[in-house]
Parts: structure tokens; sequence; C-alpha cells
């Protein structure tokens, strides 16, 4: 996957470069609702559904009939709860293991790469899909950077503010951690696949043609 990305983001940065058709740059935001998948063997730690926004810049271009290819890098954060439950070393006057509980909050801060393919139905109306690699910037620990996910959406650019929903998947399971042991006894961390809901919004600043 990692050479596959690398391939389409040097495709594309060449077929944006010797094109005489017209690059349209412009600002994107997004904000998204987390919902973190796990496999079997890790659902005993419990989780909760978190929040995601994000902003950043694109270079959009048409390479044929009603197909045209965005590229662009942007910040994303989303955050997640993991509940805990740790042994103190200690038992209450029955006998019973003493334990510390709560709900930590996760925290993720990304710097996204994605590149799309858009193909209009309609003057109107459109459809898109694509891949993204993001790299998980606050976690001393990642099993996986980059992080690739797959993202199929459908959206409108009647206006000039152009919007799109989209669902964006992990290709893997994401394992990350902190690499300090947390008072209670434990490392503050988890592993899910990224599974999201995503309302995308874009506006044009201009064009280039080069």
């Amino acid at each position: 996957m990692k050479q596959i990305t690398i391939i389409l983001s040097l495709l594309f940065a060449g077929y944006f470069s010797f094109s005489q058709e017209k690059t349209e740059y412009g600002i994107s935001t997004e904000g998204s609702w987390f919902m973190p998948h796990r496999e079997p063997e890790y659902r005993g730690l419990e989780t909760k559904n978190g929040f995601g926004t994000g902003i950043g810049v694109y270079a959009s271009r048409y390479i044929f009939w009603r197909v045209s290819a965005d590229i662009g890098i942007a910040y994303r954060y989303k955050q997640m709860q993991q509940h805990y439950s740790v042994y103190t070393g200690t038992n209450d006057p029955n006998g019973y293991a003493i334990n510390a509980e709560g709900w930590n909050k996760l925290p993720m801060h990304y710097v996204v790469v994605p590149i799309h393919l858009k193909v209009l139905l309609s003057k109107n109306f459109f459809v898109k899909g694509g891949i993204e690699s993001t790299w998980l910037l606050n976690y001393e620990i990642v099993n996986e950077k980059p992080e690739f996910n797959w993202i199929v959406g459908f959206g409108s650019q009647k206006y000039k503010l152009k919007w799109s929903v989209n669902y964006i998947r992990g290709f893997k399971e994401q394992g990350f951690l902190h690499k300090n042991i947390e008072p209670e006894g434990y490392y503050k961390g988890s592993i899910n696949r990224n599974n999201m809901l995503q309302l995308q919004l874009s506006y044009p600043l201009g064009q280039l043609k080069f």
C-alpha cells in the first residue's frame, strides 16, 4: 500500500506539472464521527465513539471526460475514549481485589495526505473514492506509520462551496501508546481500526495554469 500511494502521488504530481489544463486550488475543512473498530481479541477493552475535525489545502484538475483528480495535505484531530481497569495491589476487608478504573480520553493528531478521484454523474452531483496516508504525531509508539485508509463518498458542487459525505476506513488495525506508565500502573494507548463518517467542505481560492 505504501508503494501504491507513492506511485499515485508521483503520477498525479507529474500530471499536474505537465498538463496544460487549469488546476483549481483551495482550502478544505472536515467534521467527522469516529467509531473505532475492534477485532474480537480486543473487544474486552470497551471504547466510546468520538468526534473529529480538520483543515487543509488541496489541488484539483480534470484528467479526462468528467473525471478529476484531487491531492492535498491536511491536519486532522480525532478523539475516542477507552475504559481501563487495573489491579491496585490491594484487597478490601472481604479479600476482593481493589481495581482502579475509569475512562481515558485518547486524542489523536494527524498529518493527512489524501488522493481522490471524483466522477461527475450530473452537472452538480459527484461520487468520489481514493486513499489517504496519515501520520499519527502525538504518541511515541505507533505500529503503523504511515497508516492507510480508503475512502468513498458523494457530494455536490452546485455552489462554489462544495460538500461531500464520506466513509473512511483503515486497511489495517493501528496500535499506539505513550511510553511512560500511568500512576495506576498501565500504559495509555489503544488498538483499533479507523472507521469514520466525514462531512467535508471545500472552497476554491483560484486557478493556476502551468
